[in-house]
């Protein structure tokens, strides 16, 4: 009687949509804000994301042929799912990409007058300037012999000085001088500083050598599992389909991802704030994730008779082509570019803003 309704109300299938989105709303939104974390650029992060779309373009009609045509759609997403986690859990305990403070010379320009000049890439100017607000500020330590300083100072559009770096040795983008106002109770000339960020990531000099392939290795990791991942609720979809008689009840279980995604979503961000450790989402990602392959295995599958080889119909190319000829289907392919291009572009930053 347990298993009837169970089956009758497609319970498990519910249970599967939830825990899967749930999986997918813990871990997505902070990938690119964990990359950042351990030191790649935007730059970096973004090429990854570019290159990610094309994949998923790639990799899921693949996949979806072998369980397709296999009828494994459950061993096919949980064999997906456990790499998945794996190379997330690997992405988040890779050593962190180690850079050196960003060097500066404090100047006494004029009585009571000094710069700051230094040589750093775009990102120092923009990412802890934006938010401001919200308690970043720059911070600079300065030593020579007897002398101390340390002070807080602002980058905004109206302060600072710049000027690209045409010296093809340097591997600094832009010079910057910025006006200090402050009355130091030390006279000097000129004196060397460290700059700092109150958030460290934003704010980070040279890296140091031998750390292409930890950068390397973190986008690796990053496209294979969000590829992945995204395939996976390709995937997640055919099982939906392949377990329920009518395909015009798929909404009503699907609806439960959303449902999971939010909540989940949520109560991760809830359990950061009491231990401010990224750890929780790959540990909550994790336990989620494990949990869904345990229930996948369950949901029931229907069987499709087999039909007669002499009976299939195969498959020609040939039969694209007046698909292509019509307007409908390329606008639908076009947006759907575009709109995939437009997703690597905003993918880095969007949850930063």
């Amino acid at each position: 009687m347990e298993l009837s309704f169970i089956h009758n109300y497609h319970l498990l299938l519910k249970t599967h949509y939830f825990l899967f989105f749930s999986a997918f709303g813990v871990i997505f939104p902070i990938l690119s804000l964990t990359l950042r974390s351990h030191g790649l650029s935007n730059i970096e992060i973004s090429f990854s994301n570019i290159i990610l779309p094309f994949l998923v373009f790639l990799t899921s009609p693949i996949l979806g042929f072998i369980a397709d045509k296999s009828r494994r759609f459950l061993l096919t997403f949980n064999i997906i799912l456990i790499i998945v986690i794996i190379t997330f859990t690997s992405l988040f305990f890779l050593p962190y990409i180690k850079s050196h403070h960003i060097q500066a010379d404090l100047h006494n320009i004029k009585q009571s007058k000094y710069v700051l000049d230094f040589c750093a890439s775009q990102e120092v100017a923009i990412k802890c300037s934006s938010r401001s607000e919200c308690g970043c500020s720059y911070q600079a330590y300065c030593k020579e012999e007897n002398i101390t300083l340390n002070f807080t100072f602002t980058m905004n559009l109206y302060n600072i000085e710049k000027e690209l770096n045409n010296n093809q040795q340097s591997q600094c983008g832009i010079n910057y001088r910025i006006p200090i106002e402050k009355n130091f109770s030390q006279e000097f000339l000129r004196i060397k500083c460290e700059i700092n960020c109150s958030i460290a990531y934003f704010c980070h000099g040279l890296r140091y050598q031998k750390q292409t392939i930890y950068i390397v290795l973190y986008c690796i990791l990053f496209i294979i599992g969000a590829n992945l991942l995204s395939t996976g609720s390709s995937i997640s979809a055919s099982i939906g389909f392949a377990s329920l008689s009518h395909a015009n009840l798929f909404g009503k279980q699907r609806v439960w991802g959303t449902v999971g995604f939010g909540i989940l979503a949520f109560i991760t961000s809830l359990i950061y704030e009491l231990f401010h450790s990224e750890y929780v989402y790959i540990i909550m990602f994790n336990i989620v994730s494990i949990l869904t392959i345990i229930v996948t295995s369950f949901i029931p599958i229907s069987q499709i008779d087999k039909i007669d080889n002499k009976k299939k119909q195969k498959f020609h190319l040939s039969t694209l082509i007046p698909l292509l000829k019509n307007i409908d289907v390329l606008m639908f392919l076009s947006i759907t570019f575009v709109w995939g291009m437009c997703f690597s572009g905003m993918q880095p930053v969007k949850y930063e803003i």
